[in-house]
């Protein structure tokens, strides 16, 4: 996932895969994952236990 990378903005991915505004990729991914791509990311960055 581009965002889990950490080194790219939300609006930075939003135009990477072709979305015209970052508030319209933040609408969209939030339904599609049920959380916002930056929230979902952060999760995704966190270590594992182990």
């Amino acid at each position: 996932m581009l965002l889990a990378a950490g080194d790219q903005t939300a609006t930075q991915v939003a135009q990477k895969v072709g979305y015209a505004t970052s508030a319209q990729f933040t609408r969209e991914y939030t339904r599609f994952y049920g959380t916002p791509p930056v929230r979902h990311a952060a999760t995704l960055r966190k270590p594992t236990a182990g």
